[in-house]
């Protein structure tokens, strides 16, 4: 006699580094006994290492860009575009914004995070924050439109000094050569007392000297308190006018999972375990950004989500084979690669230092490389959703 057992559902939130991994895996080695969905508010999911490239016009749109739509089509995974409102995770259901609630039996998040702007008033009104990744790019052309006939000098503010605000800054710079007759000026705004903090002397050295080469004006050691249509206010009431302000300071956590009842940090982070399990409702997965990592506090980078996407994918089917789970080892130290708006990059890993056009030929090749990796060419599923 044949018995026949319902399907288990495997459900994963978000678009990010670690899930493109998990649909990549399970594309390549499908489990019959489990229906995957991937729940997220976009089809494409920017590469954020490729996002300096992408405005100093280095690359276009589609290079820095994976279709996780198609990658779900290629993989026999549903895919269901929608923001999620909450999960219940007694009845094991998602709610969304766009779609009928949804059932799963085992849940995996990796939804990122964005700028902590809630301290700063106005903040949530004004300037634009770097993530998500889309809408800032969509602001910034909106906005490049709209000045590129003009003869005023345009005055940029770009909040925080860690890579992500200095490498973004210098691609706008760049990109407003490209730009005549407009004119532009600079300025970094930056909480800590020096540039890029978690890097080594040599790599603080070097940005120090090429923002100063370059024009930009640095600010260090002050902090923005609040902001209007078109004025910033710093902790020592100094005062700047703006035009276009851009948000790349610390990370901070989406309210829905807390609001859920997941255990959370104090910042709104999902604590995870050391198999990247939530340490409140083991039958969820949460990695990247919006995971905590409770044996040992990890700097927000991205490199950790691609690195835990492997580990994901494996106690997914671990947990769905029964099977023992594998703990996720984070390095402590890791290479980071920071563009400087022109096709030359740094290298910066321990106190380790290089830098040079070959620096960047070396990264556009990883990145590409990663691009590539996930956007299948191989013949579509046509009976999955989209």
């Amino acid at each position: 006699m044949n018995h026949i057992f319902p399907k288990r559902n495997l459900c994963l939130i978000g678009g990010g580094h670690s899930h493109v991994r998990v649909i990549k895996q399970l594309g390549m080695h499908p489990i019959a006994s489990v229906k995957m969905t991937l729940i997220s508010n976009d089809r494409l999911t920017a590469y954020s290492g490729m996002l300096p490239g992408l405005i100093a016009g280095h690359y276009t749109f589609n290079d820095c860009h994976i279709d996780i739509g198609r990658l779900c089509q290629w993989a026999g995974i549903q895919f269901i575009r929608s923001a999620v409102q909450q999960i219940d995770p007694l009845t094991k259901k998602i709610f969304c914004h766009a779609h009928t609630p949804l059932s799963y039996d085992l849940l995996s998040l990796n939804i990122g995070s964005q700028p902590a702007l809630n301290d700063i008033s106005g903040a949530l009104v004004y300037g634009h924050p770097v993530k998500p990744i889309k809408q800032f790019l969509l602001n910034w052309h909106r906005w490049l439109d709209s000045v590129q006939s003009s003869n005023r000098t345009q005055h940029i503010v770009i909040i925080g000094g860690g890579a992500a605000g200095i490498e973004i800054l210098l691609a706008m710079q760049y990109k407003f050569r490209s730009l005549a007759p407009t004119r532009a000026m600079f300025t970094l705004v930056c909480a800590d007392q020096t540039i890029l903090h978690s890097h080594n002397n040599r790599v603080q050295e070097f940005f120090k000297h090429h923002l100063q080469i370059k024009g930009i004006t640095t600010i260090c050691g002050k902090h923005v308190t609040s902001i209007d249509e078109h004025q910033l206010i710093l902790n020592d009431h100094t005062q700047l006018s703006y035009d276009f302000c851009a948000w790349a300071i610390h990370a901070g956590a989406q309210h829905w999972p807390a609001d859920s009842g997941l255990q959370c940090d104090n910042q709104g982070f999902i604590m995870i375990d050391q198999y990247l399990r939530s340490i409140s409702h083991p039958s969820i997965f949460a990695t990247g950004d919006c995971a905590a990592f409770t044996p040992t506090p990890l700097p927000k980078a991205g490199v950790y989500a691609v690195r835990q996407g492997s580990v994901l994918a494996n106690n997914i089917v671990a947990t769905l084979k029964n099977r023992p789970l594998l703990a996720f080892k984070p390095q402590k130290h890791f290479l980071s690669l920071l563009t400087t708006g022109h096709r030359q990059a740094v290298a910066s890993r321990g106190p380790l230092f290089a830098s040079g056009k070959w620096v960047w030929l070396w990264k556009d090749y990883i990145d590409r490389a990663f691009i590539e990796r996930f956007n299948p060419k191989r013949p579509i599923n046509k009976s999955c959703l989209d």
